[in-house]
């Protein structure tokens, strides 16, 4: 899905190869960039239903459930934006390209989406694409996470662009220790959060970038305008979420960048979760919460 992935075992060390083919397997059914994937034919689609894997069913059920729940300040339907604007291939292999129609819109409320659980099928209403984007990787970790627990990890960390789930018992006193490094200056660490059992996404403006021109393009984009959120001294450069599940975290941080600090920490602090945000001229702040688990 245009990511990297880091996975760290405490146990029987054949759990590392489950987890590399369990990874490789929902990159095949999930990324927008490999045409044979359960998503790119949903996006072809044209408002018919298509059979997916069963992993697929739980990706879109999350995808539809996070644009309602954010008020489509997460919007996975943006994909037609993004590729205008020059994101089609994919960073971590330029031989993969995202083919869409012309016609495509964006920016759409997706409760017309029909998943079909018994038949494992989704129908997409006309017009509409999912990009897996940010959530799907933080899904992917926690399933992997989950999975490799249940096959008798005695703990496990699972780490996918940015995106960490830990379960089980950690390397330091059981706990598992994740530095929160500067948008800046990646050799300065902002905070380290420690998590018995739990996940932390951050998500950045600078985490994606390419060139049109003279202009530098990032991947966060505006649900309102379908262009990439503007620097400004307001602005927040990077957000880091802290939650139980990689998946919400992955959400509400990207949710945090593009509401802005008063309403995404509202909402932070509305679903239980932890907050740092960084803005462009380098000032931090932090959520009610941070501080129990940072140090």
């Amino acid at each position: 899905m245009g990511n990297t992935a880091d996975v760290t075992v405490i146990g029987d060390p054949s759990l590392l190869g489950v987890a590399r083919v369990r990874l490789e397997q929902l990159e095949q059914r999930w990324s927008r960039f490999i045409s044979s994937s359960d998503i790119c034919a949903l996006n072809q689609s044209k408002g018919v239903a298509i059979s997916v894997h069963p992993d697929t069913i739980t990706l879109v059920r999350y995808l539809v459930d996070a644009q309602r729940l954010t008020n489509r300040l997460f919007d996975p339907t943006l994909l037609p934006s993004l590729v205008q604007l020059g994101y089609a291939r994919s960073i971590t292999n330029a031989s993969l390209v995202t083919q869409l129609d012309g016609s495509l819109q964006w920016g759409e409320p997706l409760v017309a989406t029909s998943i079909d659980i018994e038949n494992s099928t989704v129908t997409l209403p006309i017009g509409l694409t999912l990009d897996p984007g940010g959530l799907g990787k933080g899904l992917a970790a926690d399933i992997v996470a989950s999975e490799l627990r249940e096959l008798g990890a005695e703990g496990v960390c699972i780490s996918i662009g940015g995106d960490i789930r830990c379960a089980g018992i950690g390397p330091i006193d059981g706990a598992w220790s994740i530095p929160v490094a500067s948008p800046f200056l990646a050799s300065e660490i902002l905070a380290t959060a420690t998590l018995l059992d739990g996940a932390i996404a951050t998500s950045s403006l600078d985490a994606k970038t390419w060139s049109v021109g003279n202009n530098e393009m990032h991947h966060v984009l505006s649900p309102k305008t379908g262009l990439p959120l503007q620097r400004s001294a307001e602005q927040i450069i990077q957000a880091t979420v802290i939650g139980a599940e990689a998946v919400w975290a992955e959400v509400f941080a990207t949710v945090v960048l593009v509401a802005g600090v008063v309403e995404g920490f509202a909402r932070i602090e509305a679903a239980g979760l932890a907050a740092l945000a960084v803005f462009t001229d380098g000032r931090c702040l932090e959520s009610s919460r941070w501080k129990e688990y940072t140090k």
